[in-house]
């Protein structure tokens, strides 16, 4: 469901009740049924909500209907399970450790389902990085909560939107850490990471792969900076030597408005708006994030929670409707639980 005062819960369900997902998919939404309710109101009520009780999971391909699934730590909690509205948003958005704390038993859950083979794929709908720090979950996302819930020594953000995809190195951390998060382990990591699952996933067998530098230049032979050389390539030295067909680093300002990325099967950026710029505005709203390292295949948007539009009805579905048809498309060739090493 992600953030309770997102757009989550909205796009969710314009997402599986458009024509493009209606039958395509057997979904089960973990979240809050009083916010699912909610949400189905605001999408014009054309979708009937209904509480997913032990062993029913079949019973969620019915036509128009869509079953909840309560997390186990939030049964019970009548708060939060209040409806949601005008009358309350503003106090549930100065509770934000509440709202954390309900995002993350819903990621908890869910993982948890994927883990014990009850369901196929993951989809996350957005989640709010100040909530998760109000409640205190020592996670600034969904990459780094998953590796953890699923116990993986590598997790990787890529971003997908057909022959266009992107991973990223560093994530969500401050610009000003980006240096002193490259080690040559973790860069050599993010090739090898990206190129299994190329191989996993999509299928694409010795998978070609693109690596940016971190300066501007690749450095000017040292005078804008050396981690190309004391870094970057003596990473995609030890990645080619294990069979990983790896070129670069390449100038990552003029790599993309080139279309050099045409030539490869996947670009791997040293850090989170490097790579993200270059995949939204390729990719536009359909664009895909994926977990590689993980036991299962997970997905989501490319965008964000939107406070600015929750909830007024406005929210185009159109980011969760190409994150749920990857999911699924990548569930259907993948072989669970998928292995990495």
């Amino acid at each position: 469901m992600g953030d309770p005062l997102g757009v989550g819960p909205e796009v969710i369900l314009k997402a599986l009740l458009s024509k493009e997902v209606a039958g395509k998919v057997i979904p089960i939404v973990v979240g809050v049924p009083s916010i699912m309710r909610k949400a189905a109101r605001l999408v014009g009520g054309r979708a009937s909500i209904r509480l997913l009780s032990g062993g029913k999971v079949h019973e969620a391909s019915d036509a128009g209907v869509v079953y909840v699934l309560v997390p186990r730590n939030l049964l019970g909690t009548g708060e939060l399970m209040r409806p949601i509205g005008p009358s309350r948003a503003g106090e549930f958005a100065s509770r934000l450790a509440q709202r954390g704390a309900v995002a993350s038993a819903c990621v908890k859950e869910a993982a948890g389902l994927c883990i014990r083979g009850r369901a196929s794929a993951l989809v996350t709908a957005p989640l709010s990085k100040a909530s998760l720090g109000a409640a205190g979950i020592g996670h600034s996302g969904h990459t780094e909560m998953l590796r953890d819930l699923c116990r993986c020594k590598d997790t990787l953000m890529m971003f997908a939107r057909g022959k266009h995809r992107v991973s990223l190195v560093t994530t969500h951390i401050p610009i000003g850490k980006v240096r002193g998060g490259l080690t040559r382990r973790r860069v050599e990591r993010a090739i090898m990471l990206t190129s299994r699952g190329l191989e996993l996933l999509f299928s694409i067998p010795a998978p070609r792969l693109a690596v940016l530098s971190l300066n501007p230049h690749k450095g000017e032979d040292g005078l804008l900076g050396r981690e190309e050389e004391t870094v970057i390539a003596p990473a995609m030295e030890v990645a080619s030597r294990k069979g990983v067909s790896v070129s670069g680093p390449f100038a990552a300002d003029s790599f993309f408005s080139r279309g050099e990325w045409k030539r490869f099967d996947a670009v791997v950026a040293m850090y989170h708006d490097q790579g993200l710029i270059a995949a939204k505005l390729i990719g536009g709203e359909r664009v895909t994030n994926i977990t590689l390292g993980l036991p299962f295949v997970r997905t989501s948007p490319g965008h964000g929670v939107a406070e600015n539009i929750a909830w007024k009805g406005i929210a185009e579905p159109q980011g969760m409707i190409s994150a749920i048809l990857l999911a699924a498309e990548l569930a259907r060739t993948v072989r669970l639980p998928l292995k990495w090493d």
